[in-house]
Protein backbone atom coordinates (compact mmCIF):
# COMPACT_ATOMS: atom_id res chain seq x y z
CA UNK A 1 0.00 0.00 0.00
CA UNK A 2 1.23 3.13 -1.16
CA UNK A 3 2.37 5.24 2.22
CA UNK A 4 1.90 8.74 3.04
CA UNK A 5 3.34 12.18 2.12
CA UNK A 6 6.47 12.75 4.87
CA UNK A 7 8.28 15.45 5.38
CA UNK A 8 11.50 14.15 4.95
CA UNK A 9 12.95 11.16 3.83
CA UNK A 10 15.82 8.32 5.78
CA UNK A 11 18.39 6.82 5.14
CA UNK A 12 18.19 3.76 3.17
CA UNK A 13 18.79 -0.07 4.46
CA UNK A 14 22.24 -1.08 3.92
CA UNK A 15 22.89 -4.83 2.47
CA UNK A 16 25.38 -6.92 4.25
CA UNK A 17 27.80 -5.66 1.97
CA UNK A 18 27.66 -2.07 3.19
CA UNK A 19 26.08 -1.11 -0.26
CA UNK A 20 22.81 0.40 -0.34
CA UNK A 21 20.41 -2.02 -2.52
CA UNK A 22 19.45 -1.60 -6.20
CA UNK A 23 16.65 1.23 -6.69
CA UNK A 24 14.45 0.84 -9.50
CA UNK A 25 13.15 3.99 -11.59
CA UNK A 26 9.35 2.83 -10.03
CA UNK A 27 10.62 2.86 -6.38
CA UNK A 28 13.31 6.30 -6.96
CA UNK A 29 9.95 8.08 -8.19
CA UNK A 30 7.49 6.38 -5.46
CA UNK A 31 9.91 7.38 -2.84
CA UNK A 32 10.51 10.71 -4.66
CA UNK A 33 6.42 11.57 -4.47
CA UNK A 34 6.00 9.98 -1.41
CA UNK A 35 8.32 13.16 0.02
CA UNK A 36 6.52 16.06 0.76
CA UNK A 37 9.61 18.07 0.62
CA UNK A 38 10.54 17.14 -2.48
CA UNK A 39 6.74 18.18 -4.13
CA UNK A 40 7.42 21.51 -3.03
CA UNK A 41 10.62 22.29 -4.38
CA UNK A 42 9.51 20.73 -7.33
CA UNK A 43 6.50 23.50 -6.95
CA UNK A 44 8.81 26.31 -6.10
CA UNK A 45 11.66 25.37 -8.83
CA UNK A 46 8.45 25.65 -11.50
CA UNK A 47 6.58 28.31 -10.46
CA UNK A 48 9.54 31.37 -10.99
CA UNK A 49 10.30 29.24 -14.67
CA UNK A 50 7.07 30.64 -15.91
CA UNK A 51 8.20 33.81 -15.36
CA UNK A 52 11.61 32.88 -16.25
CA UNK A 53 11.10 31.29 -19.73
CA UNK A 54 9.73 34.52 -21.01
CA UNK A 55 11.92 37.05 -20.03
CA UNK A 56 14.76 34.86 -21.98
CA UNK A 57 12.24 34.25 -24.48
CA UNK A 58 10.02 37.24 -24.95
CA UNK A 59 11.65 40.24 -23.44
CA UNK A 60 13.58 41.13 -26.15
CA UNK A 61 10.18 41.35 -28.40
CA UNK A 62 8.56 43.58 -25.73
CA UNK A 63 11.52 45.98 -25.28
CA UNK A 64 11.42 46.71 -29.04
CA UNK A 65 7.53 47.23 -28.81
CA UNK A 66 7.07 49.04 -25.42
CA UNK A 67 10.04 51.28 -26.40
CA UNK A 68 10.43 51.77 -29.71
CA UNK A 69 13.77 50.70 -29.93
CA UNK A 70 15.49 48.54 -32.60
CA UNK A 71 16.19 44.72 -31.90
CA UNK A 72 19.62 45.61 -31.38
CA UNK A 73 19.49 47.64 -28.47
CA UNK A 74 16.77 45.61 -27.58
CA UNK A 75 18.21 42.20 -27.21
CA UNK A 76 21.57 44.06 -25.40
CA UNK A 77 19.33 45.33 -22.84
CA UNK A 78 16.73 42.41 -22.49
CA UNK A 79 19.77 39.63 -21.77
CA UNK A 80 23.20 41.19 -20.93
CA UNK A 81 21.96 43.17 -17.36
CA UNK A 82 19.94 41.10 -16.19
CA UNK A 83 22.55 37.82 -17.07
CA UNK A 84 25.35 39.94 -15.57
CA UNK A 85 23.35 40.27 -12.45
CA UNK A 86 22.27 36.47 -12.06
CA UNK A 87 26.08 35.38 -11.91
CA UNK A 88 26.73 38.19 -9.28
CA UNK A 89 23.29 36.69 -7.32
CA UNK A 90 24.89 32.72 -7.67
CA UNK A 91 28.43 33.59 -6.37
CA UNK A 92 26.84 35.57 -3.69
CA UNK A 93 23.82 33.79 -2.83
CA UNK A 94 26.22 30.64 -2.59
CA UNK A 95 28.60 32.41 -0.61
CA UNK A 96 25.39 33.55 1.73
CA UNK A 97 23.80 30.48 2.23
CA UNK A 98 27.22 27.95 2.77
CA UNK A 99 27.55 30.86 5.80
CA UNK A 100 24.13 30.86 7.02
CA UNK A 101 24.22 27.42 7.06
CA UNK A 102 27.02 27.21 9.45
CA UNK A 103 24.09 28.32 12.12
CA UNK A 104 20.72 27.41 10.87
CA UNK A 105 20.06 24.00 8.79
CA UNK A 106 17.58 26.01 7.10
CA UNK A 107 20.22 28.72 5.87
CA UNK A 108 19.65 27.68 1.88
CA UNK A 109 15.98 27.70 2.18
CA UNK A 110 16.00 31.18 3.81
CA UNK A 111 18.62 32.86 1.49
CA UNK A 112 16.86 31.05 -1.41
CA UNK A 113 13.50 32.73 -0.45
CA UNK A 114 15.20 36.24 -0.15
CA UNK A 115 16.44 35.54 -3.83
CA UNK A 116 12.29 35.02 -4.78
CA UNK A 117 11.64 38.03 -2.96
CA UNK A 118 13.56 39.96 -5.22
CA UNK A 119 12.24 38.00 -7.96
CA UNK A 120 8.58 39.17 -7.20
CA UNK A 121 8.76 42.94 -7.11
CA UNK A 122 11.18 42.52 -10.39
CA UNK A 123 8.44 40.86 -12.38
CA UNK A 124 5.91 43.27 -11.49
CA UNK A 125 7.69 46.21 -11.98
CA UNK A 126 8.91 44.94 -15.79
CA UNK A 127 5.29 44.82 -16.24
CA UNK A 128 4.67 48.42 -14.86
CA UNK A 129 7.97 49.85 -16.49
CA UNK A 130 7.61 53.35 -18.13
CA UNK A 131 11.06 53.83 -20.00
CA UNK A 132 13.57 51.72 -21.03
CA UNK A 133 15.91 52.62 -18.05
CA UNK A 134 13.54 51.29 -15.38
CA UNK A 135 12.48 48.31 -17.28
CA UNK A 136 16.16 47.50 -17.75
CA UNK A 137 16.96 48.32 -13.99
CA UNK A 138 14.33 45.75 -12.92
CA UNK A 139 15.58 43.33 -15.10
CA UNK A 140 18.83 43.80 -12.87
CA UNK A 141 16.82 43.35 -10.01
CA UNK A 142 15.12 39.89 -11.04
CA UNK A 143 18.62 38.32 -12.43
CA UNK A 144 19.86 39.15 -8.95
CA UNK A 145 17.68 37.33 -7.05
CA UNK A 146 17.25 35.01 -10.04
CA UNK A 147 20.89 33.96 -9.41
CA UNK A 148 20.57 33.65 -5.37
CA UNK A 149 17.33 31.21 -5.80
CA UNK A 150 19.10 29.09 -9.11
CA UNK A 151 22.12 28.12 -7.00
CA UNK A 152 20.93 26.92 -3.98
CA UNK A 153 17.83 24.79 -5.67
CA UNK A 154 20.11 21.86 -6.26
CA UNK A 155 22.15 21.98 -2.48
CA UNK A 156 18.34 22.41 -0.90
CA UNK A 157 17.19 18.73 -2.91
CA UNK A 158 20.06 17.58 -1.31
CA UNK A 159 18.99 18.52 2.32
CA UNK A 160 15.47 16.54 1.30
CA UNK A 161 16.44 13.61 -0.26
CA UNK A 162 19.06 10.49 -0.45
CA UNK A 163 21.98 10.33 -2.02
CA UNK A 164 20.60 7.87 -4.46
CA UNK A 165 17.80 9.34 -5.93
CA UNK A 166 19.06 13.30 -6.03
CA UNK A 167 19.97 12.89 -9.90
CA UNK A 168 16.24 11.17 -10.15
CA UNK A 169 15.10 14.33 -8.05
CA UNK A 170 16.51 17.05 -10.27
CA UNK A 171 15.91 15.10 -13.70
CA UNK A 172 12.25 15.18 -12.33
CA UNK A 173 12.61 19.06 -11.02
CA UNK A 174 13.50 19.98 -14.69
CA UNK A 175 11.30 18.22 -16.66
CA UNK A 176 8.55 19.62 -15.00
CA UNK A 177 9.96 23.31 -15.06
CA UNK A 178 11.01 23.05 -18.32
CA UNK A 179 7.46 21.77 -19.44
CA UNK A 180 5.80 24.27 -17.66
CA UNK A 181 8.01 27.35 -19.17
CA UNK A 182 7.63 25.99 -22.20
CA UNK A 183 3.23 26.04 -21.64
CA UNK A 184 4.18 29.66 -20.29
CA UNK A 185 5.77 30.94 -22.96
CA UNK A 186 2.73 29.81 -25.31
CA UNK A 187 0.26 31.26 -22.45
CA UNK A 188 2.46 34.45 -23.32
CA UNK A 189 1.75 35.08 -26.72
CA UNK A 190 -1.72 33.81 -26.84
CA UNK A 191 -2.72 36.42 -24.21
CA UNK A 192 -0.76 39.10 -26.04
CA UNK A 193 -2.57 38.35 -29.32
CA UNK A 194 -5.90 38.56 -27.14
CA UNK A 195 -4.39 42.21 -26.35
CA UNK A 196 -3.88 41.60 -22.49
CA UNK A 197 -2.22 43.82 -20.88
CA UNK A 198 1.35 43.55 -20.14
CA UNK A 199 1.17 44.73 -16.78
CA UNK A 200 -1.77 41.76 -15.87
CA UNK A 201 0.17 39.09 -17.64
CA UNK A 202 3.30 39.77 -15.48
CA UNK A 203 1.17 40.63 -12.45
CA UNK A 204 0.18 37.16 -12.69
CA UNK A 205 3.16 35.64 -13.13
CA UNK A 206 4.77 38.26 -10.07
CA UNK A 207 1.86 36.02 -8.07
CA UNK A 208 3.02 32.78 -8.61
CA UNK A 209 6.37 33.92 -7.53
CA UNK A 210 5.23 35.00 -4.26
CA UNK A 211 3.36 31.61 -3.86
CA UNK A 212 6.53 29.65 -4.36
CA UNK A 213 8.19 31.64 -1.13
CA UNK A 214 5.23 29.97 0.71
CA UNK A 215 6.43 26.40 -0.66
CA UNK A 216 10.40 26.93 -0.19
CA UNK A 217 9.40 27.98 3.53
CA UNK A 218 7.98 24.81 4.56
CA UNK A 219 10.44 22.85 3.42
CA UNK A 220 12.38 20.72 5.86
CA UNK A 221 15.41 19.21 5.56
CA UNK A 222 14.90 15.61 6.61
CA UNK A 223 16.29 14.88 9.87
CA UNK A 224 19.88 13.73 9.47
CA UNK A 225 20.69 17.22 8.45
CA UNK A 226 19.25 18.00 11.67
CA UNK A 227 21.19 16.06 14.27
CA UNK A 228 24.65 16.68 12.43
CA UNK A 229 23.65 20.58 12.76
CA UNK A 230 22.49 20.30 16.21
CA UNK A 231 26.05 17.91 17.43
CA UNK A 232 28.05 20.52 15.68
CA UNK A 233 29.84 22.85 19.03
Amino acid sequence: MRRGLRWYTHTLPSGTDGKTRNITPIRAARDLLDNLSFILLVLYFTLPALAGWVVRDWMPAILKQQFDIDQGQAGVSATLYWQAAAIVGAVGGGWWADRWMQRHPRGRIFVSAIGMCLIVPAIFGVGNAGSLAVAVGFLILFGLGWGIFDCNNMPILAQIVRPELRATGYGIMNFVSISCGGLADWGFGALRDQQVPLHVIFGIFAGTALLSVVFVLLIRPNDNQLSIRESRP
